[in-house]
């Protein structure tokens, strides 16, 4: 076997690798460059993914890597996990006005469940960022669902420490009573 052919066997190879049983495969890279392979139709569920894809040569049948530079390995990792299964058991949409008040109440799937709560506090405001950043509707109303449920019902104080808001001074706080007044009307 010559070179060239053997070569032309490689691209083969490469090609067929991004194809399974549930079609065209697509990797995912993070921003650190680790890879994740999933099928296209899952991945699909990202705006950012299909934009991507409707920039590539519409000849070219297995869809090209996508960077994800904003979105670390670890969330990324997650991600896909989501995009995922979503793929096998799409998550039932989250409706508003909410008709319960926890977040078990109003999502009954339990993998999805599971999913959120399942990850520490830096992880899930990591996955509200990438759900955002990447345009996953499902995933971003998913995470800020449970960020809405850990605030329910928290003293002012006990937000600020969740959301790692930094405490104002006692004249920070006196400018911001002043300049926004209507918050703080009785």
């Amino acid at each position: 076997m010559s070179a060239e052919e053997s070569k032309a066997m490689e691209v083969d190879a490469a090609e067929d690798s991004k194809v399974d049983d549930a079609g065209p495969m697509i990797t995912l890279r993070s921003r650190s460059g680790e890879e994740f392979t999933l099928p296209f139709k899952a991945a699909r569920l990202s705006q950012v993914v299909v934009d991507a894809q409707a920039e590539d040569d519409e000849e070219n049948e297995n869809p090209d890597d996508v960077d994800i530079v904003k979105v670390d390995s670890r969330c990324l990792e997650k991600v896909v996990e989501f995009l995922k299964h979503y793929d096998e058991e799409p998550l039932v949409e989250i409706k508003t006005p909410l008709e319960e008040n926890t977040f078990d109440g109003v999502v009954k799937q339990k993998w999805y469940q599971d999913f959120v709560k399942g990850v520490d506090q830096p992880m899930l405001f990591d996955l509200v960022t990438a759900a955002n950043f990447m345009a996953i509707q499902p995933l971003l109303d998913l995470t800020c669902l449970q960020v809405s449920c850990q605030l329910m019902g928290k003293s002012a104080e006990e937000i600020r420490v969740i959301l790692n808001i930094p405490k104002l001074t006692p004249e920070e706080e006196a400018k911001a009573r002043q300049e926004h007044r209507w918050i703080f009307d009785d």
